[in-house]
């Protein structure tokens, strides 16, 4: 069935998705109904939350998984309920029945409790082995007990050591006071931009529950960026982001394939392109960063040629950016 308008926009994304994956957040609080359906297509994991999957008599938690399946799209346990049948070492009997039940994509995070890593690559082995695709989340769901950028960036190592299809950087549902975002539910973006230079895009995913959250992310890393905990209510409104149907990346430029420089680089890149001549302290404004990582970003597009570099004629102090069409 046609999308409407069609022939104006064809919004359709078809799946699977070689990037910018979406993953919802659910509460099995939803009826399955059209619009549901039309969305789907838009959703590559539906996690079911927390340990929600303990409260659900079995037959109707298979038919909901199946439901799912049926629209393409692969259902996730989360997290915590794996790590709460390893500390009772029922870890095995869980992913057995995950899987029977029709789960296509397992977590396995420690936000919780420590898992050994010899644990979670017999966790990781078995769901492959049962067709399961493998998850690893890292990240405390503890405000109070965090782990800093090092040792973030370390545990990613270490999950990207058992070549999970995706790491997930935490994010909990609420998108404040975990990981890359402050007490307020801002971004620290000196965290992402240290993530991503070390990871790039491609197998991590950010946990961001806001939609603001959402929309800066896209803004900064283009729409190609993972982002989890979504909740279905916002995957439409995601989607528009993605696909730049929204003021927030109306007409957003692609930034060009071969530009280096990390994402500093490629957010000041798409605020040039936004904003046309402009100069550095409007960008500092705009995308909040520091002097020194502005220059350095705004450096490194001049001698790529991308960008161009004038006087402000009135006043000769001033440096303007453009871009060099």
């Amino acid at each position: 069935m046609a999308k409407f308008l069609q022939d104006v926009i064809d919004a359709s994304r078809p799946k699977p998705h070689a990037e910018g994956k979406t993953m919802v957040l659910d509460r099995i609080s939803v009826d399955l109904g059209p619009s549901a359906a039309s969305l789907s297509q838009y959703i590559d994991v539906l996690k079911i939350g927390w340990g929600i999957p303990f409260l659900i008599e079995s037959d109707v938690l298979e038919n909901y998984v199946r439901k799912w399946n049926s629209l393409g799209v692969s259902v996730s346990n989360g997290g915590t309920l794996l790590e709460y049948c390893s500390t009772k070492r029922r870890q095995e009997k869980c992913i057995r029945a995950l899987a029977a039940k029709g789960f296509g994509t397992l977590e396995i995070s420690e936000g919780v409790i420590e898992i050994p890593r010899i644990e979670k690559k017999a966790m990781s082995e078995l769901a492959r082995s049962l067709g399961m695709r493998v998850h690893i989340e890292v990240g405390k769901k503890d405000s109070r007990n965090q782990l800093s950028l090092n040792a973030t960036i370390e545990r990613l190592r270490a999950a990207m050591d058992l070549e999970p299809d995706m790491a997930i950087v935490e994010g909990r549902e609420s998108g404040k006071g975990v990981a890359i975002y402050d007490d307020a539910g801002g971004i620290k973006w000196d965290w992402v931009d240290a993530i991503v230079s070390e990871f790039g895009i491609k197998r991590i995913m950010f946990e961001a529950p806001l939609e603001v959250q959402q929309t800066s992310l896209i803004i900064r890393l283009g729409k190609e960026v993972n982002l989890g905990n979504v909740s279905l209510g916002s995957v439409a409104a995601l989607e528009t982001q993605r696909q730049g149907l929204r003021g927030d990346t109306f007409g957003i430029h692609p930034a060009p394939p071969n530009i280096s420089g990390g994402p500093s680089s490629r957010f000041v890149y798409f605020i040039i392109s936004s904003h046309g001549t402009i100069d550095q302290e409007r960008i500092m404004k705009l995308t909040g960063l520091n002097r020194r990582t502005t220059q350095n970003s705004l450096s490194s597009l001049y001698r790529q040629g991308l960008i161009r570099e004038t006087r402000d004629m009135t006043d000769l102090r001033k440096k303007l950016y453009s871009l060099n069409s």
